[in-house]
């Protein structure tokens, strides 16, 4: 017996070679997970900018966004509009958060979940907090057309008496009478897309006429600091300040937009009345860039509407 354990122990030229081979296999196997592991990533470094430091992994970029914001802010929407054109953010998810003033009366804060689709144009919106006279709307273009031909949204009433009275629905146009009387905007100028080309048109306007007052950030009155920099839902964005003088074509005496620096868009825009009050907010919070849309997310249906069946 011992005589045969031996023999079964005793090496020989192809048991060495199943030995190394498995022996390299590991050793292969250590080198690429290690490989893997520390393979390059992007370097991440910290810059100071004035009182503030900032995380970025292309300070080439941050330099030239704070050089932009301090002298050119046009040249820097443009250089977002031109990211955005790249087709980086077709579709996406957000809670959208809005307050506007309408017929000087300033409403409560509104929470709307949102998504969003770039072709065919398409929003669909519920909300979560302090509806209106609709919660819910999906809009598509091209969709739903009125006897114009123009694509009409589908909105549930909030109350359950009038949806229960006109079979779940309603169909109304975007910027129609029913629709203005509770937002400044309409549906169809939801979306980064829409937001950087309205700032754009109004500066281009602004600067026409010689009346574009630009600066970087603000002076914050409780602590005395320089603002250049903030943070909108946890993202560092750069904050500009815009004043313009009273006039019908413009939106506000004074906005700030602030640009995430990672995304270069506008995820927040604030509105100061001729009087310097607060007039309006718009906020991108929970951003979803890699959410899976397609035209199936953006029926009645799939967003909780009923509508009346016709004959």
């Amino acid at each position: 017996m011992k005589n045969l354990f031996r023999k079964a122990l005793r090496p020989t030229n192809r048991r060495v070679r199943v030995l190394v081979g498995l022996l390299l296999a590991g050793l292969l196997a250590v080198q690429v997970t290690q490989s893997v592991a520390t393979g390059p990533k992007p370097t991440v470094v910290v810059e100071a900018v004035g009182e503030e430091q900032v995380v970025t992994s292309d300070p080439s970029l941050l330099q030239e966004l704070c050089h932009m914001a301090e002298t050119n802010h046009l040249a820097l929407l443009k250089l977002c509009q031109a990211e955005l054109n790249k087709g980086r953010y077709n579709h996406y998810t957000a809670t959208f958060v809005k307050q506007e003033q309408i017929r000087g009366q300033l409403g409560p804060e509104q929470h709307i979940r949102a998504k969003f689709m770039a072709s065919p144009f398409s929003v669909a919106m519920t909300w979560t907090k302090n509806a209106p006279t609709g919660n819910a709307l999906v809009y598509v273009d091209g969709k739903f057309p009125d006897k114009t031909g123009r694509s009409q949204m589908v909105v549930q009433p909030t109350s359950n008496f009038l949806r229960r009275l006109v079979g779940g629905s309603v169909l109304r146009l975007p910027d129609g009478p029913d629709a203005m009387r509770n937002t400044l905007r309409p549906c169809t100028m939801f979306g980064f897309r829409n937001s950087l080309q309205s700032l754009i048109d109004v500066y281009e306007l602004a600067r026409k006429r010689g009346e574009c007052n630009e600066q970087w950030g603000y002076r914050d009155p409780k602590t005395g600091r320089d603002v250049k920099f903030a943070e909108v839902d946890g993202r560092k964005c750069i904050v500009l300040v815009r004043f313009l003088p009273r006039r019908k074509d413009y939106p506000a005496r004074r906005t700030l937009i602030f640009i995430d620096l990672e995304y270069l868009l506008p995820v927040q825009v604030i509105g100061y009345d001729w009087n310097d009050k607060f007039f309006c907010n718009y906020e991108y919070r929970d951003v979803n860039f890699s959410a899976d849309l397609g035209e199936k997310d953006f029926t009645p249906a799939a967003n909780g509407i009923t509508m009346k069946e016709t004959k």
